[in-house]
């Protein structure tokens, strides 16, 4: 444990929580441990103050952390986990959490039976036991949650689906490093920033003559897949700012007042852009949802124009394959993907040298240790105040829908 118990003399009701936080992402414990120290800090000169009311309310807490190279390593894209060489202090860590924080992928195969994980020691005392036996509340480290779901079908034949503790999201921080990564994305396509910088490297002046002709924003038309969750209002409100006319595709024709069409007929949304953005999770009503058939009847109708797509949701919305097509058969003039069917993207796609389409690793937003105490604190405290319902916990998955 990362702070002394002697510690726990200086708290006061309720008694404090450990968090265990088992994560690839290195710069989140260091800002957990600095929020927990001014926690503490806090809680003590409550204490000496007397300070009976602050002190009830207090969100101190233990930081349980659980390092274990030996089965997690690498980061980003390259994280490697194999659960089959936790040591049995890490097992024991994980069988004793009652409140974890750790990333969507890891939690998939932490959930999977240890008989499933063949190379588990068997004579391991642990072995035998559930991982997360003692888990109530899971805190994921990501927004998108889709690898529990590829383990769905595997538990459920066990009959360990749904599982029996509540996962929330981590969100309402990815807006805003979304939305800029949007229309920074619009920007630099439409003023072929990358034609400019294939001068300069030349030593050529103006040679790219496409430089010379491009949109302005104010006459673009953003069309929003996912238009009415966090980062979808946020992209939304950032495009309304700087001239864009959006059109929200949602699941029901809400009219919410920030964009100047909501539709949930797909082809009347698409049929309207310039641009297309999709910031849709993976479910079974996503998946795919983009197909060539669609993104051709909507072409067929819009008058000629062959839309960007900028896909920050996830790479599932549509095939390697319907990319590749709806580009040569010019139903979509380029392609922008930061997330793709597959991660990371093979060596051999055409993806990678197709000169329409842009690719970047899965980072239009990514969790920074700094953002995350505020969140964790957030959604702590509302753990304190009724663990048994825990509903009051913020942006909570439902199981059966997938997010």
């Amino acid at each position: 444990m990362s702070s002394s118990s002697s510690s726990s003399s200086y708290f006061s009701s309720p008694k404090p929580k450990t968090l265990t936080l088992f994560t690839s992402i290195a710069s989140i414990a260091p800002a957990l441990r600095e929020t927990q120290q001014q926690q503490q800090q806090q809680q003590q000169q409550q204490q000496h103050d007397n300070d009976q009311t602050n002190r009830k309310n207090s969100t101190t807490f233990e930081l349980e952390e659980i390092v274990d190279p030996s089965a997690l390593s690498g980061y980003g894209g390259t994280v490697v986990f194999d659960p089959s060489k936790l040591s049995n202090e890490s097992k024991r860590k994980l069988q004793q959490a009652e409140i974890l924080i750790t990333e969507p992928h890891l939690l998939a195969k932490l959930l999977l039976p240890s008989n499933t994980l063949s190379s588990f020691s068997s004579s391991s005392s642990s072995s035998s036991e559930p991982l997360l036996k003692s888990l109530k509340w899971c805190q994921s480290t990501y927004a998108g949650i889709d690898p529990l779901f590829v383990v769905r079908e595997t538990l459920q034949s066990m009959q360990q689906w749904p599982p029996a503790f509540v996962l929330t999201r981590f969100a309402g921080v990815f807006g805003p490093s979304m939305a800029e990564y949007t229309l920074g994305r619009i920007i630099a396509h439409e003023r072929h920033f990358a034609a400019s910088h294939n001068d300069q490297l030349q030593r050529q002046w103006a040679a790219s003559k496409q430089i010379l002709q491009y949109r302005y924003l104010s006459e673009m038309t953003l069309t929003v897949l996912g238009a009415t969750g966090d980062i979808g209002r946020c992209i939304c409100r950032s495009a309304k700012a700087m001239g864009m006319t959006v059109v929200a595709y949602t699941r029901s024709d809400t009219q919410e007042g920030i964009c100047d069409l909501y539709t949930s007929n797909l082809t009347v949304a698409l049929q309207q852009a310039d641009y297309i953005v999709s910031v849709l999770p993976s479910t079974s009503e996503t998946r795919g949802l983009l197909s060539l058939e669609t993104i051709q009847v909507a072409n067929r109708s819009n008058g000629g124009k062959s839309p960007v797509l900028i896909n920050v949701g996830r790479g599932d919305l549509i095939s390697t394959d319907t990319v590749m097509q709806a580009l040569q058969q010019q139903h979509l003039s380029a392609a922008i993907l930061d997330v793709l069917e597959q991660e990371p993207l093979p060596i051999h796609s055409p993806l990678w040298t197709h000169p329409n389409v842009t690719i970047t690793p899965h980072v239009s937003a990514l969790t920074r240790g700094k953002d995350v105490p505020k969140l964790i604190l957030e959604q702590y405290q509302r753990y304190l105040q009724d663990q048994d319902d825990k509903s009051s916990l913020r942006y909570i998955v439902d199981w059966n829908k997938g997010y």
